[in-house]
């Protein structure tokens, strides 16, 4: 009776043991959401912290940080990032890296074999626990001969798993005591960990098309805003004006806009499509050109843009090359 009762408490500290740990990381980042993670971190006690660095994206926000005490080795730092439109889960970096931490790059700061020990047994561990999870992974490099970590390259390795088709995770480690400088070049020592779960997924890309209804809005809205600017009407022509450029249009630039085009002759619209800022968002450009200009191309051009609300973004007189 006591050895069973031995063995049930051992299996009841290990199965404990592997939902603790499991709490720690969560690759489903197709079916988690932002908040979920968050309150995931918050659980752990983790510490948020702010971004030191501006992450430029398109499509992503900037990410959100959390801190995580470990010992021995550097805390982890979790960067979640996700999408502006929806804050779907985009990808989710873990890094143990003291370097990012402390903001000391390219120093001689060397790691002592415990240290080293410990970063290699906690890359082990968290290929074996992912392993368990999703089978063995495509590997590179080696971590068995610590020797080598005073070489020059050092130690290195990178595991990698595609649960799906629209899932990867990528582990790598870099473990080396190297230090050289030449000149402007430093191989200074490295002792990191990063783990990304990245979702893959890709959108399907749905083209903006420029409706028959709103091309028609737009060419009225162009004509009141010619015929405005043909009577000089200087005030009522910022009411034309989208919120992007209003606050620094001047009545100056407007004069100068009106003497570089015969805002008082009729003109007619020869080229109407969709154009796509740096920053995803979508505009449409109409060009116009003088009504008894019979020129191809047409001698001169007025382009002008608009913003989704129906609001000039832009206009320009263009002359052509003939």
């Amino acid at each position: 009776m006591k050895k069973t009762l031995r063995k049930t408490f051992t299996l009841g500290f290990l199965l404990i043991g592997i939902v603790v740990y499991g709490q720690e990381f969560n690759f489903d980042i197709q079916n988690t959401t932002l908040n979920e993670y968050l309150e995931m971190e918050r659980k752990l006690g983790s510490e948020q912290i702010p971004n030191i660095r501006n992450h430029v994206s398109v499509e992503n926000a900037q990410p959100i940080k959390f801190k995580r005490e470990q010992k021995i080795i550097s805390d982890l730092v979790g960067y979640y990032y996700f999408k502006k439109k929806d804050s779907t889960m985009s990808h989710i970096l873990y890094e143990w890296d003291e370097s990012l931490l402390t903001l000391k790059a390219n120093t001689n700061d060397k790691k002592s074999k415990k240290y080293q020990k410990a970063l290699i047994r906690k890359f082990n561990e968290l290929e074996t626990m992912i392993a368990d999870i999703y089978g063995e992974p495509k590997t590179t490099g080696d971590l068995s001969n610590l020797k080598q970590a005073n070489e020059k390259g050092g130690l290195k390795q990178n595991v990698k798993w595609f649960p799906n088709d629209s899932t990867e995770i990528e582990m790598y480690t870099s473990v080396s005591n190297y230090y050289e400088k030449k000149g402007m070049m430093t191989i200074a020592p490295t002792h990191r960990i990063r783990l990304y779960i990245r979702n893959t997924k890709k959108e399907a890309k749905v083209e903006p098309k420029l409706s028959e209804k709103r091309l028609n809005t737009l060419k009225i809205i162009s004509s009141e805003f010619i015929e405005t600017l043909g009577n000089k009407n200087i005030a009522k022509s910022k009411g034309y004006l989208s919120t992007l450029i209003i606050e620094n249009v001047t009545d100056g630039q407007l004069n100068t806009l009106i003497e570089n085009w015969d805002f008082t002759k009729e003109t007619e619209l020869v080229y109407s499509g969709i154009q796509v800022g740096l920053d995803g968002k979508i505009f449409t450009m109409l060009n116009f050109k003088y009504k008894d200009d019979f020129t191809e191309p047409a001698k001169e051009l007025l382009k002008m843009v608009f913003d989704d609300n129906d609001k000039v973004v832009g206009i320009q007189p263009i002359k052509t090359q003939n």
